[in-house]
């Protein structure tokens, strides 16, 4: 903006042989107008304009929107040190004196383009860093759901499941008449519907932790079948899915954020499909053990690909092949953060039109604790009586283990309050079936205030829980050492686990944690 027609030329000019799209303008009130419609990037101004001064709109300029990221040169005669001041008071970012000097023009303006660039830069990270923020809050949210819709739904399948079996086993022990067979089959389809439910549900319980920091040793093959699972609906409708599991190591990692990067690569493969019958698209996934004992987990397909001048870029945030609608690019840039964070790498190999894999690799992990496979405890027979202690705020919980118990000596509770009265009666009890997350009295406070008085009682206790753990609960569990069960569990488990309190097999039994669900 200068009043002078030979220097808004001059200015033309220089700007345009840097590559600037470039606006002349007569005046301060004309180029304020235009800053409104249109913000710059770059404004040359002259100090002593008509009407509105060029200082009165650089101050102008940065009162407004985005008016703090706009370089303003500020043109001027004067050349005292207090009028420089001036100039950088008003908000002027540098200034140029006159006559102006060409060679010195395109020296402040490399400055100037520099600093722009580094602007841009910054508010590239600032975004990106929004973007994260706001990804990780989502994912926080969703697995806060995920662990309510969990612990929601184990309630009733767990009696459910309990009632379900109790009267497949009481239809085995009546005579084998042909009636009976039908209801068996009946019960039996029943079961098996409960138990797709009961799968889903631990499934989503390896999502359900995404915000938290905790890392521990996690078996592979388990997160990946669990992601898998998940996804089944995205996959099966566009491609056909193939396994290749071999054997690999135990790594260290978040389950729950590695579950988020098989999930991640499987829909990633699965919206890669062209458009063309199922049975031609295929998607693979391969576990092995490398010769340097990593673990190595590949997912494949052969849909559509990346072109080759874009590899380079698939791992970069905000990068992405997809649709507005199906993805914001920020899926694979985390992915690689979560792999690296466990000491992994991740890479991409692709070929446009043909398909594209993702190899992880994973380290060993070398915690002592590495988990031991459940072994599903023998069938049990009642044996001796036991006295049980039953207490879950779901009281169709209660009955089913009263049910399965039968030929023991049970008492329901579903207040926390009443049982602590009972407990701390001076009656000896064998087992006490206590759920770890209720209201008002909560399983760990019940256990503290019976404990302190009737230590005896403490080894008794058996938590339940349906999976909605806080990190209170699991920092409990850890320093109690105490048997945790996870709805819905096997009627064989508490039976064998009484049966063993009751003849006193075992004071100190190992955590027997959840079954895996039969197959």
């Amino acid at each position: 903006m200068d009043d002078s027609s030979s220097v808004r030329k001059l200015l033309n000019e220089l700007l345009r042989e840097r590559g600037h799209e470039v606006t002349t303008l007569g005046t301060a009130e004309e180029g304020l107008e235009e800053f409104l419609r249109q913000p710059f990037q770059l404004m040359l101004v002259d100090w002593t304009l008509p009407g509105m001064s060029g200082l009165e709109l650089c101050q102008s300029v940065r009162s407004r929107p985005g008016g703090d990221q706009v370089v303003i040169l500020v043109i001027t005669g004067r050349n005292r040190a207090e009028d420089l001041h001036t100039v950088l008071d008003a908000g002027a970012s540098d200034y140029l004196s006159k006559p102006i000097d060409p060679e010195l023009l395109g020296t402040r303006l490399l400055i100037a383009e520099r600093a722009i660039a580094e602007a841009h830069r910054h508010e590239h990270e600032r975004r990106e860093m929004e973007s994260r923020l706001a990804f990780a809050d989502r994912m926080a949210s969703i697995g806060t759901l995920t662990a309510g819709v969990a612990h929601e739904l184990n309630n009733p399948l767990m009696y459910v499941l309990s009632n379900l079996r109790l009267t497949r086993e009481e239809l085995d022990a009546q005579a084998d008449a042909e009636p009976l067979e039908l209801a068996k089959q009946q019960l039996d389809e029943a079961i098996h519907g409960a138990i797709r439910m009961q799968n889903i549900v631990r499934d989503l319980k390896t999502f359900s932790r995404v915000d938290d920091e905790e890392r521990g040793n996690v078996e592979v093959r388990h997160v990946v079948e669990s992601s898998i699972n998940i996804s089944w609906n995205e996959i099966r409708h566009r491609a056909a899915l193939e396994r290749d599991f071999g054997e690999t190591p135990t790594v260290d990692a978040n389950e729950s954020r590695l579950g988020q990067v098989f999930l991640n690569l499987l829909i990633n493969a699965a919206q890669a499909m062209p458009d063309r019958s199922v049975s031609d698209n295929r998607i693979t996934v391969r576990t092995h053990t490398d010769e340097d004992g990593w673990a190595v987990i590949e997912v494949a397909d052969n849909g559509t690909g990346i072109e080759p001048d874009r590899m380079s870029h698939v791992f970069e945030p905000f990068f992405t092949t997809k649709a507005v609608s199906e993805g914001t690019g920020l899926g694979l840039s985390i992915c690689r953060d979560i792999v690296r964070d466990a000491g992994g790498t991740i890479e991409a190999r692709s070929e446009a039109g043909r398909g594209s894999t993702f190899v992880v690799r994973l380290p060993p992990s070398t915690r002592a604790d590495l988990p031991q496979r459940t072994q599903a405890p023998p069938t049990a027979t009642i044996g001796a009586s036991a006295t049980v202690i039953v207490i879950d705020d779901e009281p169709l919980v209660g009955r089913s283990i009263r049910r399965a118990l039968r030929g023991h000596r049970v008492e329901v509770f579903s207040s926390g309050k009443e049982a602590i009265s009972r407990l701390c009666s001076d009656e000896p009890f064998d087992v006490v079936f206590c759920d770890l997350m209720m209201p008002e009295v909560s399983g760990m406070d019940l256990f503290r205030q019976v404990s302190d008085r009737r230590p005896d009682l403490a080894s008794r206790f058996v938590f339940m829980t349906g999976g909605a753990f806080t990190k209170k609960a699991r920092s409990f569990l850890e320093n109690t050492q105490l048997s945790c069960l996870e709805k819905p569990f096997e009627l064989r488990q508490i039976r064998e686990l009484v049966r063993e309190r009751a003849e006193g097999a075992s004071e100190n039994l190992v955590a027997m944690g959840g079954l895996e669900p039969p197959t």
